[in-house]
């Protein structure tokens, strides 16, 4: 079965962390199917179509001169943070889908399946099945929702398949007035690379972690995901103990927003920023402890997953739909949102608490394969899904 997977942006080399998740999905799919990916242009792009993991991948230019390209691949995070951060990106978007559809238009015509990545992506795929008459699966991520709301319902209804693999998610399509073919398949997390141990002693020593306790954020530096949340926390955790260190991983539009604060609180000593490392196995194994914010909602977010996955402590807070989802003190430790001292009690609780930590730990694991996040679920339901539409 020949597949075209449709997405805004992708990995554009071996340790590239753009979208991890897409490249881990095409890559077991490619062991089934023939996958062909199209996705946009760096700005540094030189070579516009490349094999990676037995994937085709085609890259478009959207804008002239390429190194003017604002839109992917740039540190502010996703494509609709750039989008809302400058004027140049906000004049690219039309040109990017124009890019993106001519693109798409050369090979989809061989295509039995058309797969989008993110509403934006299923735009141009509407336009596709039009042409060929070509079976459509859109899935959903979290990013559309700050999409105009009109856009969003013109594509709800003009998709075949949505996959949307939360509740918020579901929920977000039946607002847009879409009530049937949804699909529950849950998101690829790279589960090769978390097997693999890596150099945890060496990381370590790098950071100057060695005997430290080890609190971790990881994930894109953006409103969604509260990084100045986690910032706030740290004052009250250190009034107790000395011996922690809080890792913060990513890049984003509040990067220097939370540099800032850190410097506001004079945490420094306690707090390590990098950028975003394609070492996540590594980073995970060194962690005691894994905190999850958002104001909105990280049901089920990839990082908290991959977290879970290799047995590390979870905190999240609780926006909508995570407390329906995690029960407290059983899969995840549960604060509620905006409240730092809160957060700080539960790490210092979860740091002094062997036993509760030893079971979120194993209880961790087995909620995520409770879930489905399994790949050989995910690729066998796909693929079943695949069939029926062709």
């Amino acid at each position: 079965m020949k597949v075209l997977i449709l997405s805004p942006s992708y990995p554009r080399y071996e340790e590239d962390t753009r979208v991890p998740f897409v490249r881990a999905y095409a890559k077991e799919i490619a062991k089934h199917c023939e996958v062909t990916v199209i996705t946009s242009s760096a700005p540094e792009t030189k070579e516009f179509s490349q094999i990676m993991d037995n994937v085709k991948i085609h890259r478009f230019r959207y804008f002239f001169p390429q190194r003017m390209q604002r839109l992917s691949y740039t540190n502010s995070g996703g494509i609709l943070e750039s989008y809302r951060k400058s004027i140049l990106a906000k004049i690219q978007m039309p040109l990017f889908l124009l890019a993106f559809f001519f693109k798409s238009l050369k090979y989809s015509r061989d295509a039995e399946i058309i797969h989008a990545q993110w509403m934006p992506a299923g735009l141009v795929g509407i336009f596709l099945k039009w042409i060929y008459k070509k079976p459509l699966i859109c899935e959903v991520r979290g990013a559309e929702r700050s999409m105009p709301r009109y856009l969003a319902r013109f594509i709800a209804k003009r998709i075949d398949v949505f996959i949307a693999w939360t509740p918020e998610l579901q929920d977000f399509l039946h607002s847009l007035g879409r009530n049937s073919r949804i699909e529950d398949i849950k998101g690829m997390i790279d589960f090769e690379k978390l097997e693999l141990v890596g150099d945890v002693t060496g990381f370590k020593k790098e950071f100057g972690l060695e005997n430290k306790k080890v609190i971790t954020f990881l994930g894109r530096l953006v409103y969604m995901k509260n990084p100045l949340g986690f910032v706030r926390a740290v004052p009250y955790v250190i009034e107790k103990r000395k011996d922690v260190r809080f890792l913060i991983i990513g890049d984003g539009e509040l990067r220097e927003d939370v540099k800032k604060l850190v410097d506001e609180l004079s945490v420094n000593e306690f707090v390590i920023m990098t950028r975003a490392r394609s070492d996540v196995n590594t980073v995970l194994r060194a962690t005691d402890i894994f905190v999850g914010l958002s104001p909105i909602c990280h049901t089920y977010s990839a990082t908290i997953m991959e977290a879970m996955y290799l047995g590390v402590p979870c905190i999240l807070d609780t926006p909508k739909y995570t407390k329906e989802s995690f029960i407290d003190k059983e899969y995840a430790y549960l604060v509620r949102n905006d409240e730092p001292k809160e957060l700080a009690d539960a790490i210092l609780d979860l740091l002094d608490d062997n036993i509760l930590h030893q079971k979120l730990s194993k209880n961790g694991q087995i909620f995520v394969k409770k879930l489905g996040f399994e790949k050989e679920v995910i690729v066998k339901k796909s693929l079943e899904l695949y069939k029926r539409m062709v």
